[in-house]
């Protein structure tokens, strides 16, 4: 009930107010062709694309995005989000396949947990942000230093096959549940070229052996298409989608 979907909206706005609003009128304009399926309300400052930016933390307390792709490496934007002549249809070329998750913190379990199981888990100090044995946020990771388990580490391109993606998530909380627990988490969002070399292998990766599944759950799926911008005055969203040449 909560995944899947063939239309996906995202509204963003420093007041929330302004987000529901605006998909409020999309689903009035919409109303007899199309309904709701599901929707989710984040929080917060997403996962930086500037180096020079502060990294936004996550409801567990931690730095989220350390190692997110800046929006001034063209190069790596090119090989890794956006959709290339040949991938698949003509009408996605400069467009990108986008990965929704709704995930769930048992915050109340991580909470009880020492702050050294908890950088464990990460592979990263709390405070900083470091990776296990530097100084720094942006330190090079020295991925086996890490425990086996670690979630930087099992999730690094590194480990990966050179898997990359491009995060954009937010944070939620949905009020408790009915066992008095907070309803929260990270609404996950990532951007790639090809899901089938970036968030598939890498969630495969960690779905067998990372530490911080302990503490998370997964109950929210989607995965949409995102065709190219608008490039001009003449130009209009899915244009090329709708158009013989596609």
């Amino acid at each position: 009930a909560r995944s899947d979907g063939d239309l996906c909206v995202q509204a963003c706005a420093d007041d929330p107010q302004v987000a529901v609003h605006a998909i409020r009128n999309l689903a009035r304009i919409g109303f007899g062709k199309v309904a709701i399926r599901w929707s989710q309300l984040g929080f917060g400052k997403t996962s930086s694309t500037t180096p020079d930016a502060q990294t936004p933390r996550n409801l567990m307390g931690f730095k989220d995005g350390t190692r997110n792709i800046a929006g001034t490496e063209t190069d790596r934007l090119k090989k890794f989000v956006w959709v290339g002549d040949g991938d698949g249809p003509g009408w996605m070329t400069g467009g990108s396949y986008l990965v929704a998750r709704r995930i769930r913190m048992n915050i109340e379990t991580w909470d009880r947990t020492s702050l050294q199981e908890q950088e464990d888990v990460f592979g990263r100090d709390k405070g900083e942000g470091a990776p296990v044995g530097k100084a720094k946020e942006r330190d090079e990771p020295f991925l086996k230093a890490m425990k086996p388990d670690a979630h930087v580490r099992l999730a690094h391109p590194h480990t990966n096959d050179g898997a990359t993606i491009l995060r954009r998530g937010y944070s939620f909380t949905d009020g408790t549940d009915g066992l008095g627990r907070l309803e929260a988490g990270l609404f996950f969002l990532a951007y790639q070229r090809d899901v089938r070399k970036g968030f598939i292998p890498v969630q495969r990766n960690l779905s067998r052996s990372d530490a911080l599944n302990e503490y998370i759950q997964h109950v929210s799926s989607a995965i949409f298409a995102v065709p190219p911008g608008v490039r001009d005055k003449d130009d209009w969203w899915g244009r090329a989608l709708f158009s013989k040449e596609a």
